[in-house]
């Protein structure tokens, strides 16, 4: 079995590209990139430091007509600050927090995913469309 020991940005994109059915050439035309550029992102290898801008993973998400979370997995894949956070203005202590207890190698699988469905419907319950109470 052949371990595929390519970049985690490179991989997600053409995962992302081949989904979307287009060839590398349609989408570097989309994203007005060189085509030969979207080759270089999806064959760099896992140890590449080369890894496109903020700009570039944006124009390539648009192409894609990538979805919200989608662009958030590329922009992590990219090295980059995801957009949820990047709107936050800068660091939240709270998102601190959740990383700090998802990471921790004690908790089980089944404590994780408790963890999570938590948080999901804590969260559910202010993004609702009318303002909160004062």
């Amino acid at each position: 079995m052949a371990i595929d020991t390519g970049s985690p940005f490179g991989l997600l994109l053409r995962s992302l590209r081949v989904r979307t059915g287009l060839s590398q050439n349609q989408l570097a035309r989309r994203a007005g990139v060189d085509p030969a550029y979207v080759n270089r992102l999806e064959r760099a290898s896992a140890d590449s430091t080369a890894l496109p801008s903020r700009r570039v993973v944006l124009s390539l998400a648009e192409a894609l007509e990538a979805g919200p979370v989608e662009v958030e997995r590329l922009l992590v894949a990219a090295g980059l600050c995801p957009e949820s956070i990047a709107q936050l203005g800068s660091w939240d202590a709270c998102l601190g927090d959740v990383a700090g207890v998802l990471a921790d190698h004690r908790l089980t699988a089944d404590d994780r995913a408790e963890f999570r469905e938590l948080v999901r419907v804590v969260a559910a319950r202010w993004r609702i469309s009318s303002p909160l109470p004062s």
